[in-house]
């Protein structure tokens, strides 16, 4: 069938529909007949597509499907602007109801589309206002219970941030889902509610990483979550061995997930699993550098694998604070700094400092340890001043 003849028929159905949405029919008898011919021309219409498509090629099957869609799509739009809210008349409220009546057939159609033509059918096109408010109601009804399993499994803190950060940022989202978003989040939560009844109290974090990159929740507001929830767990860490294995567990927790949807929440970012790993590989590639740096310095000859120093851990951070405030230790990098001095440096009471340790004594002090290094500086400036 030419594309006129299709074109053709979303006019007159369109002229049949508007005809329907009239206050004046709408308050008769008429009301009906109008509802029955337009179920009748729409399950024609569908019937004629059926029929049409498999006579086709593919390329005209897509474009003729497309056209089917665009077409009851912006009839749908024009309804929505025929609706008038604040009610305060029969006739109003009765053309409301037709015209919600019309919208519903309208949706079906496309559902049928949708179901029918997989492959023709245009995943990327915005849903419709009316579909945008029904999934918007399904989000916030689905939040809530997920929110209240989340807490009957008593999870920590950041698990229920992380939710209540995901499911505002679904609610407050800008502008329309599309057809494949939609058909997501619809997936999402019934497979979000179906694994949280597998799970036994308490929820630990890991295990909901694990969770939402097999369902693909490739949102930006997770990513960044499990980006903090890592750099978190390395700045816990007592020493770089420990921050290796850290990075690997969760690369190995990572690549080891099986997707349970295929197609992604979001289709123009990468895969979570993906975005997570290449950041991982990121911080690994930084720790390495670290060791390269220390493994540099000491093949060279300028430095010692191993120091062992008569400060306490508290002291040795002062006095390197003490050199860096005053120029003599230059770096860009505090973090890398404390890192390198964990890594080859042991005290009289420590044979291995913590790097959490350390940085906490870098940045307080208490009065004996300054006098301690002041007592040893003023060691050093009398050597000094005898070598004078």
């Amino acid at each position: 069938m030419a594309i006129e003849q299709m074109m053709y028929e979303l006019i007159s159905f369109r002229e049949l529909i508007l005809d329907a949405t009239k206050i004046k029919a709408v308050c008769k008898c008429a009301d009906k007949e109008f509802q029955d011919k337009i179920v009748e021309e729409s399950k024609r219409i569908f019937s004629s597509i059926l029929h049409h498509v498999i006579q086709v090629d593919p390329d005209r099957s897509k474009s003729y499907v497309r056209q089917h869609q665009r077409g009851l799509m912006q009839l749908i739009e024009e309804l929505a602007t025929l609706i008038k809210e604040n009610v305060h008349n029969a006739d109003q409220q009765n053309r409301n109801d037709t015209i919600s009546n019309i919208v519903t057939l309208l949706n079906q159609m496309i559902i049928d589309l949708q179901q029918h033509f997989p492959y023709y059918f245009d995943f990327d096109c915005p849903i419709s206002v009316f579909s945008q408010q029904q999934l918007l109601l399904t989000i916030s009804g689905n939040s809530g219970k997920i929110l209240k399993k989340v807490e009957e499994l008593h999870a920590d803190h950041e698990t229920i941030s992380l939710f209540k950060q995901i499911f505002k940022n679904l609610n407050d989202y800008q502008g329309r889902f599309t057809f494949e978003q939609a058909k997501y989040l619809y997936d999402f939560f019934d497979s979000l509610k179906t694994a949280l009844n597998t799970f036994v109290p308490p929820l630990d974090f890991s295990d909901m990483i694990s969770l939402l990159v097999s369902l693909n929740f490739n949102h930006p507001s997770f990513y960044h979550s499990c980006c903090s929830h890592l750099n978190h767990e390395l700045q816990n860490c007592e020493n770089i061995s420990e921050q290796y294995r850290l990075t690997h567990f969760f690369k190995k927790l990572i690549g080891q997930v099986f997707k349970t949807i295929s197609t992604p929440y979001n289709r123009n970012l990468p895969d979570i699993d993906e975005a997570l790993l290449r950041y991982i590989e990121g911080e690994i590639s930084y720790l390495r550098s670290i060791d390269t740096i220390a493994e540099d310095l000491s093949s060279g000859g300028i430095l010692e694998r191993h120091f062992k120093v008569t400060f306490t851990v508290r002291q040795l951070a002062l006095f390197i604070n003490l050199q860096v405030e005053a120029g003599i230790i230059t770096t860009q990098s505090p973090k890398l700094l404390h890192q390198y001095i964990t890594k080859h440096y042991s005290t009289a009471e420590k044979e291995v400092i913590s790097e959490k340790s350390f940085k906490n004594a870098y940045y307080g002090n208490l009065d004996k340890d300054i006098e301690k290094v002041i007592e040893k500086i003023v060691a050093m400036l009398s050597i000094a001043q005898n070598k004078h």
